[in-house]
């Protein structure tokens, strides 16, 4: 695949390699190559005219997306999530694109634009099928599948895009040279919304000839992406209220066809962070699976050595935040969950051959807690490597259940059920007694949960700026964060990209208007 320019706006125009393998979920991932080859050729709509040819592009979709949020760039696609309260980095060497995110002190020159080139790939690629869906000849219902595809992962990109950057520029037709400008929040959210409702559809109920619930999206997951897009339109910078009972809504019709869809909540939340347990569950609602061993590799390359201290061999990227930590454990400790916290961190000694290394983090030369859910299991070797074939989530069920009791109390339209779906996932983390109204506001007690829930996962920040808590958080900050006191700076409380990254130097550049 090959960016080219156009005009002075940079327009992502890919060369499709077509990989003429038919393949299980376990392969489709697995022709991932983001290096130039003079054999590719540009494919225009009027040329995808038959099913295997959108089935191929449709591969070159998702190895676009694996390749930027997990593969050869690494955590660079989720930088924006370093601004969250349960995640940041090492105080030095090469981190300083994740410490500026971390303490929201980024300039338009970071170096950092994974997110933007990586979705606007998807995005060329998308447009292309859409726009060529009219001329496509086989299986309709497989076409259908296939298109429906297409517009949950421009959708699903535009959500990432406008999480991370804010206002971006909303391009919907292939091979455009339109110079395009900033769409407002109103305009992106309203695409976004109609893309998804029209996976929803175009998508089955059950994605066929897959291994594992939601590794390819469903009309479940683009249901339950609806549900996700209503609580940001609700919540900053728009914050019309109105959407709260959209998203609860959304987030009920995919409670109440879970079994339809496939969906459940894992009965063991470590294992899903193994490679083992990666298809005994069904919990995944929009998920990356990864062949590490095909001959094509498409490895996870967020885990094992990215999240370990120095200590460990590691390469010291992805921590854990010192307040948040310490929160965790004593909300875990009073409430009854401990074994929720234990998965999510490794709190016992780290095997390292003949010398394990102590299991006490405030002695390591950058003290900071190890998440567990990104270094892996020991016992599956992902220790000494940064590839593995444990899962990414990009959605899990447990985030539908959460965002329905949220989005009910925060709508003023609180029932059994969302309680019910607060306390399920609270269950599954080891609390023995239920919630109720007695213990507090049931919308408070779920944009909690979900704190302790997802730590580590790249989510916590976006909560944090819907819910306009992004100060207030970094208020909460650990005197000890490290990575802070060695740099003598500590997070932004105000400015320009207080709460989204600023788009990449190289982007303005071949699109000046976009500074506006």
């Amino acid at each position: 695949m090959k960016n080219k320019m156009k005009s002075k706006m940079r327009n992502y125009r890919f060369k499709i390699k077509f990989c003429l393998v038919f393949v299980s979920l376990a392969t489709v991932f697995s022709c991932a190559d983001l290096e130039e080859d003079p054999s590719e050729v540009l494919l225009a709509p009027t040329a995808l005219n038959s099913e295997a040819a959108l089935s191929a592009l449709n591969t070159g979709m998702y190895n676009r997306l694996v390749n930027g949020s997990t593969g050869v760039a690494r955590t660079s696609f989720h930088i924006a999530a370093f601004g969250g309260d349960d995640i940041t980095t090492h105080s030095g060497s090469n981190k300083i694109g994740f410490r500026e995110s971390d303490w929201r002190r980024q300039t338009p020159n970071s170096s950092f634009n994974t997110t933007y080139r990586a979705c606007y790939g998807v995005i060329t690629i998308a447009n292309t099928a859409i726009d060529a869906r009219d001329n496509i000849e086989g299986n309709q219902q497989a076409i259908d599948r296939l298109i429906g595809e297409a517009f949950f992962m421009r959708a699903f990109c535009y959500l990432t895009l406008t999480r991370t950057y804010g206002r971006v520029p909303i391009q919907i037709e292939s091979n455009s040279n339109a110079q395009l400008s900033r769409g407002s929040f109103e305009e992106i959210y309203a695409q976004i919304e109609s893309d998804f409702q029209q996976a929803e559809l175009l998508l089955p109920d059950v994605y066929p000839n897959v291994p594992a619930v939601g590794a390819r999206p469903s009309k479940g997951a683009a249901s339950a992406m609806l549900s996700r897009l209503y609580m940001h339109w609700a919540g900053f910078p728009l914050n019309d209220t109105s959407r709260y009972a959209m998203a609860a809504s959304k987030a009920k019709e995919v409670i109440d066809n879970a079994a339809l869809y496939g969906y459940a909540l894992s009965p063991d939340f470590r294992s899903m962070f193994t490679v083992g347990g990666r298809f005994a569950h069904d919990e995944g609602v929009f998920t990356m699976v990864f062949c590490n061993t095909c001959d094509r590799r498409a490895p996870n390359r967020l885990t094992g050595r990215l999240g370990l201290t120095a200590e460990a061999g590691g390469w010291e990227e992805t921590f854990g935040e010192i307040a948040f930590f310490e929160d965790f454990e004593s909300a875990a400790t009073e409430d009854g969950t401990l074994q929720r916290f234990n998965d999510t961190y490794i709190l016992e000694q780290i095997p390292r051959g003949s010398n394990p290394i102590g299991a006490e983090w405030r002695n390591f030369a950058d003290p900071h807690p190890i998440f567990r859910k990104i270094v892996g299991d020991f016992d599956e070797g992902v220790l000494n490597t940064t590839t593995s074939d444990m899962n990414y989530y990009f959605m899990r069920y447990a985030e539908v259940l959460l965002n329905y009791a949220e989005a009910s109390g925060r709508s003023g339209n609180v029932t059994a059920d969302a309680w019910a779906a607060l306390n399920a996932v609270r269950s599954r983390a080891g609390a023995t007694v239920d919630l109720t109204a007695a213990d507090g506001a049931i919308e408070e007690l779920a944009f909690t949960e979900r704190k302790w829930e997802f730590a580590g996962e790249f989510q916590r920040w976006y909560d944090l700026v819907r819910m306009d808590r992004v100060v207030e958080a970094f208020a909460n900050r650990s005197p000890d964060e490290i990575v802070d006191t060695a740099n003598s700076t500590t997070p932004a409380t105000d400015g320009e990209f207080l709460y989204f990254n600023p788009i990449p130097q190289s982007e303005l550049d071949v699109a000046p208007q976009l500074n506006n």
